[in-house]
């Protein structure tokens, strides 16, 4: 359960949306926009020949005009259209979860980026995980002025917005969804999360780094669905980069257990994350290392940082390996002052979504701030990014626009997957 700040700002947030505007704020509810460390009409604040012009016209128009170049339209399903009242409870705290993680993790490094004399202007808009708002706000002004836009989150959304825009030019952020870019078919839209073929062939190289002569790579099928769309392709992936490996293909312990090597290792490649399949693997595993014959390197899939197995003794001794789209070293002073920043504002601890959203306000933020909110498409794919919890190496398709390519890889260790 979220504290009373969290409540509060949910609070604030629906205020402001039922007043009926759209335009909110990444400081606090009556700030009209601006996130800088200067005031954008102040002296002595950056002036380009585009700022020049916009100083010819008047009030708001000139504020907006002046800055047009460093919006950022933030569309985040916070859902608000569903608290009835004042009163905020548990349910609406938990449905906007998510949004507001994320949303929170990009204030704060925008605010970083401001402390360093940076400016942007931001609206945050609610995006309601709804067809015929997302296709709404695709045509507002707010985004029309946009220069960059961040979300939706939801597959869904993400591709009626993306259809519904109408400046093709400016990016569009996929920044949490794990789609297949394909699926979406929008050239304007950059996913930050590695999509699972990313995963797969991270995976085989490091599987192919290990390999060494005598030893056999096996390939344990399962019937789930996540078995089955991880092992997809994994065995062309490995013969890429290890043309010679002796590789087998399985779909049972008893076919594993008649390719197994007693010269060698025994790498066990599997992409379940059914339960029992798991219990399975493990126990056949445990059975035939009693035998005194055979070593084993276990790999899985990305999805199991999050199981317990401690409830397995013998789990450690397979070296379980895996890929992660986060790098977060927790123990880093960087690290432990982002926490406590975070704690200190909003009265609870980041989640995985609060540190995407810092790292993509750090990324992207600075990117705007370096080329003045210009061309941003023409530098993603010369321009890495190794942030707090992701890294960004993109690639560029032409039908479906720029993917992230960055993982690491998650070794078992002191009851937890970590950093190898």
């Amino acid at each position: 359960m979220r504290n009373f700040s969290i409540l509060f700002f949910l609070l604030c947030l629906l205020f402001i949306s039922s007043c009926g505007t759209k335009r909110t704020v990444l400081r606090s509810p009556d700030y009209q926009g601006n996130v800088g460390g200067k005031d954008p009409n102040a002296a002595g604040a950056k002036e380009t020949e585009s700022d020049k012009e916009g100083s010819k016209e008047s009030g708001k128009a000139s504020a907006n005009k002046k800055y047009i170049d460093r919006n950022i339209s933030l569309v985040l399903p916070f859902q608000l259209h569903q608290i009835s009242g004042e009163a905020v409870l548990d349910a609406d705290v938990k449905r906007s979860a998510l949004a507001l993680d994320f949303y929170q993790g990009f204030q704060l490094g925008l605010d970083e980026l401001a402390e360093k004399g940076s400016n942007f202007y931001v609206n945050v808009l609610d995006s309601k995980d709804d067809d015929f708002q997302n296709a709404t706000l695709a045509q507002s002004e707010e985004v029309k002025e946009a220069s960059l836009i961040v979300g939706p989150v939801y597959p869904k959304e993400i591709k009626t917005f993306g259809t519904n825009l109408l400046n093709k030019e400016v990016l569009q952020i996929n920044p949490l969804a794990a789609s297949m870019p394909s699926e979406f078919n929008l050239p304007n839209l950059v996913s930050l999360t590695p999509p699972i073929r990313s995963h797969v062939n991270a995976l085989a190289s490091e599987i192919a780094r290990r390999y060494m002569p005598g030893d056999v790579i096996i390939i344990y099928n399962t019937s789930d669905a996540d078995g089955k769309q991880f092992l997809n392709g994994m065995l062309s992936a490995i013969k890429q980069f290890k043309p010679a490996a002796e590789i087998y293909s399985v779909s049972s312990t008893a076919q594993m257990n008649e390719k197994l090597s007693t010269t060698g290792a025994n790498l066990i490649v599997t992409g379940t994350t059914d339960k029992f399949q798991i219990k399975t693997l493990l126990g056949n595993l445990d059975l035939k290392a009693k035998e005194g014959y055979y070593s084993f390197k276990l790999f899985g899939h990305p999805l199991w940082s999050r199981y317990d197995f401690q409830v397995y003794p013998n789990f450690a001794n397979y070296t379980p390996t895996i890929t992660s789209e986060s790098h977060l070293k927790s123990w880093s002073t960087k690290a432990k002052t982002f926490k406590e920043s975070y704690l200190t504002q909003f009265g609870v601890n980041p989640s995985d979504n609060s540190y995407k959203g810092y790292d993509a306000a750090i990324y992207f933020g600075g990117l705007i701030d370096k080329y003045n909110g210009r061309n941003l498409k023409d530098h993603l794919t010369t321009e890495p990014f190794n942030g707090l919890f992701s890294s960004y190496k993109f690639k560029h398709n032409d039908a479906w626009g720029f993917s992230n390519d960055a993982v690491s890889i998650h070794v078992y260790t002191g009851n937890s997957f970590g950093l190898r």
